[in-house]
């Protein structure tokens, strides 16, 4: 790794922690009002735990079968540039190809009020695995932003000749106390798709509670919505940007206990609040262009 980035990044007050993850290297960062991990292997945050509270994502103790494509859950995972299941080959991983591949560090430093910046780089001309499974050329950046809260800046280039198709999510993991008592606020009205419930429409009423047994993706959904924790006792307050949709994901129980990715008990921890384009609400990006898909996280304590 390029050794002024090095001197960079332990001048942040950060260092790299070697293959802790699939033979890779960490990121960390640790500031008296905080501490983060980036993980360079599928390139996303693994955690941001602000001074004396609990980290605001999850990670789960169980990496799941030992497979090509093995997961484990946890963090702010990238999801691109297919949400769900390829529609064309069933042996492509779900939820695309971007967080199976290991990550560049590019570039350390501050934005001008102090919060730490860190950006990573993916590009497919890189990889010729992803030529196999990705028609298009392509480089992704992520700038990490790190504060009062975090901030995910992803941005996709299509460098090919041709338009390309995408649908995509962070597929952020939010820690939670219970998920029978938290509440996602701020979707009244919003309509969804019960992926739970043979994709049927539906349209919300009030707030989302409990957060358990969801799999509904919520179609041209608002960009700032809150994630109440009372047993925490804190919101999560969450703005997007370039995001059209909002995906809700809790296994459940029964669910739970059929999967290989989990610990049985771990769905009781996490609500997964995604910032997504899905759907009817996937886009194409023409050659030369490029979006941007942005997720902002902050936590207040609830009124005693």
């Amino acid at each position: 790794m390029n050794a002024q980035l090095i001197q960079e990044l332990e001048a942040l007050g950060g260092e790299i922690l070697p293959a802790s993850l699939r033979d890779c290297d960490e990121i960390i960062i640790d500031q008296p009002s905080y501490t983060a991990r980036i993980a360079l292997w599928g390139g996303h945050l693994v955690s941001f735990i602000p001074a004396g509270q609990p980290d605001l994502l999850f990670q789960s103790t169980n990496e799941g079968a030992q497979t090509r494509f093995g997961r484990r859950h946890f963090g702010v995972p990238v999801c691109w540039p297919w949400f769900g299941a390829n529609a064309e080959d069933e042996d492509f991983p779900a939820h695309g190809l971007a967080r199976y591949f290991r990550w560049e560090l590019v570039e350390v430093g501050r934005f001008k009020n102090g919060d730490a910046k860190i950006v990573i780089r993916l590009a497919s001309e890189d990889h010729p695995l992803i030529e196999e499974m990705w028609p298009h050329a392509f480089e992704l950046r992520q700038v990490f932003r790190f504060g009062e809260g975090f901030s995910v800046n992803f941005s996709a280039a299509n460098l090919s000749e041709a338009s390309m198709p995408v649908s995509e999510a962070l597929h952020t993991y939010f820690k939670v106390g219970s998920q029978e008592q938290a509440q996602v606020v701020g979707l009244d009205g919003v309509t969804y798709i019960d992926k739970f419930n043979e994709g049927k429409e539906f349209q919300q009423s009030g707030s989302v509670s409990p957060c358990d047994t969801l799999d509904r993706v919520y179609v041209n959904a608002p960009n700032s919505i809150e994630l109440v924790d009372p047993v925490l006792s804190r919101k999560l307050i969450i703005e997007t940007e370039g995001s059209e949709s909002t995906v809700l994901w809790n296994p459940g129980e029964a669910l739970a206990k059929l999967r290989t990715d989990l610990e049985d008990h771990e769905y009781q921890e996490f609500v997964c609040v995604e910032t997504a384009n899905a759907l009817v609400n996937r886009y194409t990006i023409k050659p030369g262009d490029m979006h941007q898909l942005r997720v902002s996280v902050k936590a207040e304590a609830l009124d005693a």
